[in-house]
């Protein structure tokens, strides 16, 4: 399971400034946050004539600037479909927080306040002054950023990162995998990379294009 966790609500309901306190709560943590806003409105990301816009335009998936601190991206992502999105910036992060795509199956931590009936469907936690339900979900105070901020690193996080200890994906798209599989390709390529210069570290990315479907 990648750690994953949408924030579903109505419109001003606060859902930016519980984000932003969630990501301040998890930072001193020491976890590296991603958050990714869905809109529906078209993003005016770049100037008309810039290089960036030029090489977009010119066919380019992908084109980029940066300076001394910080890297802008874009890409071209038409006829992509979100959740593969999602598990690409995912894979990147301990835990990234989605505000919007509401109609994607991903785990959701749900605003209750000014709501007056509640489809719980993918609904893992509750969020407001006043919780909604029978009690069976965690639902969490505005003044309870710390005690979610656990329970997030609970639930999502630390299971994340076991999950993702070993993880094969082929085309965007991970590969269910058994606990003893997973162990023959982590000692495998741990014996592999430690023959080669270099080849020491925590965290290792392998990407390997056959060139051809397998």
């Amino acid at each position: 399971m990648l750690p994953i966790i949408a924030i579903a609500g109505p419109s001003d309901s606060g859902k930016t400034t519980l984000v932003e306190k969630l990501v301040r709560a998890l930072r001193r943590k020491g976890y590296a946050i991603g958050v990714l806003k869905h809109t529906h409105a078209r993003i005016k990301f770049d100037r008309a004539g810039t290089d960036t816009d030029r090489f977009r335009k010119a066919g380019a998936v992908l084109s980029a600037i940066t300076d001394d601190a910080t890297l802008a991206r874009f890409s071209m992502v038409s006829g992509t479909p979100p959740r593969n999105l999602i598990n690409a910036l995912a894979k990147d992060v301990d835990l990234l927080i989605v505000e919007g795509y509401k109609r994607e199956a991903l785990p959701k931590l749900l605003f209750t306040d000014h709501l007056d009936r509640v489809d719980f469907k993918g609904i893992v936690a509750t969020y407001g002054k006043r919780g909604m339900g029978n009690g069976e979900l965690p639902h969490f105070k505005p003044r309870e950023i710390g005690t979610m901020a656990r329970w997030l690193e609970r639930s999502f996080i630390i299971p994340g990162r076991k999950a993702g200890a070993v993880r094969v994906s082929i085309d965007g798209i991970d590969l269910p995998m058994k606990p003893f599989v997973a162990d023959i390709l982590r000692e495998a390529n741990r014996g592999l990379l430690k023959s080669l210069k270099g080849g020491r570290g925590r965290r290792v990315q392998i990407s390997i294009d056959f060139g051809r479907k397998i």
